[in-house]
């Protein structure tokens, strides 16, 4: 017998919200958790369902792309239960439920049962358990999902789980505490003897033995971005002696349930071998709001904004949960959770050195995505809609040219210049004049070719580009008072006819300045700038900010230098991009890197 799936009870370290993982009765009398006695409660009458994001099954793609052929529910109960296995799936646009087995389970102590699910296991959606108490003194203590599979029908699976850090501490040792608690020293968790730690260390702050464990290992890196720090973690298990089958890259400020990791080893485990090639991605969920996902997976159109799949999905709602499961084509998986075979990965097919931004998507696109999701599996991390740091523009332009010119190769040119002369324009309605400066020498350094990218020191270059780039401070220092009435104003989101207009005109460039305004840094909108002499950009998680000021000849002068640069990018983008493509056998060498790493 093999355990599938755990059924899990809220967690307060990652996400406490009971419908995540149960859904009951509305009002007075419904479930309720019992910490003292470890188990749900469930009132007579009282439902208890299994069909949420953490809890229902994805029977869809477990028949797809696996060898399970049967299926069981182990449920750990005490008292009356009426239990029904459900199916969900999606057809016509609506959610259907089907109820495929029923049986009651009773028992006066807590008991195991386990029910078959009957029959060939459906080929869409999920399957999950609907518990109705029909006595007294019900409770719910777990359960899993199970088949019964040979040792010898199992994939060999060895992750090296790949995590790049620059100055996180606290939430390198968080998630490392966790996996050792959950996983490493778990001698009950079958994972914890195919995982491998190994930490990039990209700011060389932490001790090499603060772990004092020889599976969790710590490795000074230069500061090379992202790229660098995820590219040499893809090199240690490379040299590894113990032949991995997978690096998972997990950025080091992700929230994490060890549980993600322990649900990826057993779907590869029983992967068939058509599918061996698939990378296992972990969604996105919002850490500001943990029971909506940002994204599960996304698409590169050549625009500078990726098309996040699945995103704004409440996970509460069964819809949501049904929804998540309809498969689409995606172009990559973002790096906070993708778990890639190493058959993708060898020293002739590393990383492009982009330092930061991009890499994942230009790494994803090359080597083929072939993308599976499952619903449970995840991380939670700050989106990116509440971030903002000016410096990344420099990179986020230059790489986008470069990730264009390489996998892309027939996105039009004048979708290029068009992308940069619109964000240049938003920045200058919204007088971050430091911000097109950035951009332009992303833009220029892209032209000047690969060449470029291999002398330039990418820790001086970083250094550069972070001191051109706005400083934050706490508002009380700033010489505008900060104003919540102006912030809050500021917070809807609203493109209307007369907005469109406005910017045709530079924002009301071409009129008297009056007023001030406070916007947020990341989401602002350019109404909210309209004539204002100056603007407090908030952020409102950390509370700092800076101030912008309209200037008129800075205005002119960056619209112009943006024309002008978007003219040399017509003019000198197809040379570039044919000097990109010839070197990037070397760039993703692993002789490239040992030298742009430092390492022997």
């Amino acid at each position: 017998m093999m355990d599938l799936q755990e059924l899990l009870f809220p967690n307060m370290e990652t996400c406490p919200t009971f419908e995540m993982y149960f859904r009951t009765n509305e009002g007075s009398k419904r479930a309720w958790a019992d910490s003292r006695l470890g188990a749900i409660r469930v009132p007579r009458w009282c439902a208890l369902e299994l069909d949420t994001y953490f809890n229902s099954f994805s029977v869809g793609k477990w028949r797809k792309y696996t060898r399970l052929k049967t299926l069981r529910l182990r449920l750990e109960l005490s008292g009356a239960f009426r239990v029904q296995l459900v199916h969900w799936q999606k057809l016509k646009g609506a959610c259907e439920k089907t109820v495929l087995a029923e049986r009651v389970c009773e028992s006066a102590q807590r008991q195991a049962f386990e029910i078959d699910f009957p029959g060939e296991l459906p080929a869409r959606g999920v399957v999950a358990a609907s518990l109705y108490a029909v006595g007294e003194n019900c409770a719910f203590y777990g359960g899993a999902y199970v088949t019964d599979a040979d040792e010898g029908d199992l994939n060999p699976v060895d992750i090296a789980l790949d995590i790049c850090t620059y100055k996180r501490e606290k939430y390198v040792e968080r998630n490392i505490a966790m996996l050792k608690r959950d996983i490493l020293d778990d001698l009950a968790c079958e994972l914890g003897d195919h995982l491998e730690v190994f930490i990039c260390d990209n700011g060389r702050t932490l001790e090499r033995d603060l772990f004092r464990d020889d599976r969790v290992r710590v490795l000074p890196n230069r500061n090379v971005g992202g790229a660098g720090g995820f590219t040499r973690g893809m090199i240690e298990a490379i040299d590894s002696p113990r032949r991995f089958s997978h690096v998972l890259l997990m950025d080091d400020d992700v929230l994490v349930n060890p549980d993600a990791l322990l649900r990826t080893y057993r779907l590869l485990r029983l992967l068939k071998p058509e599918y061996a090639g698939k990378t296992v991605a972990g969604a996105l969920m919002r850490l500001d709001d943990r029971c909506v996902q940002y994204e599960n997976a996304a698409v590169w159109t050549g625009e500078y904004v990726p098309v996040a799949l699945k995103g704004d999905l409440d996970m509460r709602k069964v819809d949501s949960v049904v929804s998540n499961e309809q498969e689409e084509t995606a172009s990559y998986s973002g790096w906070w959770f993708s778990c890639i075979p190493m058959a993708k990965i060898d020293n002739d097919n590393l990383p492009l050195p982009l330092f930061v931004h991009r890499d994942d998507i230009e790494f994803g696109m090359r080597t083929g995505s072939d993308i599976l999701t499952l619903n449970g599996v995840c991380i939670w991390h700050e989106t990116f809609d509440n971030k903002y740091a000016s410096s990344l523009l420099y990179y986020e332009v230059r790489n986008d040219l470069i990730l264009n010119a390489l996998r892309l190769p027939k996105y039009p040119l004048i979708g290029n210049a068009r992308t940069f002369l619109r964000r240049s324009v938003g920045n200058i309605v919204r007088y971050r004049y430091g911000n097109c400066a950035l951009m332009r020498r992303g833009l220029d350094d892209f032209l000047a070719g690969p060449d470029k990218l291999i002398v330039t020191d990418p820790e001086a270059l970083n250094a550069e580009i972070m001191a051109a780039s706005d400083v934050l401070k706490p508002v009380e220092e700033l010489d505008m008072p900060f104003d919540e009435a102006s912030h809050e104003a500021g917070i809807e989101k609203r493109k209307d006819f007369v907005e469109m207009a406005r910017l045709f005109f530079l924002n009301g460039l071409f009129l008297p300045a009056r007023g001030t305004a406070v916007v947020n840094i990341a989401t602002s909108w350019p109404r909210n700038f309209y004539r204002k002499k100056a603007v407090l950009n908030y952020d409102e998680t950390t509370g700092k900010g800076f101030v912008s000021r309209r200037d008129f000849r800075a205005s002119v002068s960056a619209l112009f230098k943006a024309f002008g640069a978007a003219w040399r990018l017509l003019r000198g983008y197809d040379a570039a991009a044919k000097r990109y493509r010839e070197a990037e056998p070397i760039l993703t060498s692993r002789s490239f890197w040992n030298e742009y790493l430092g390492l022997k």
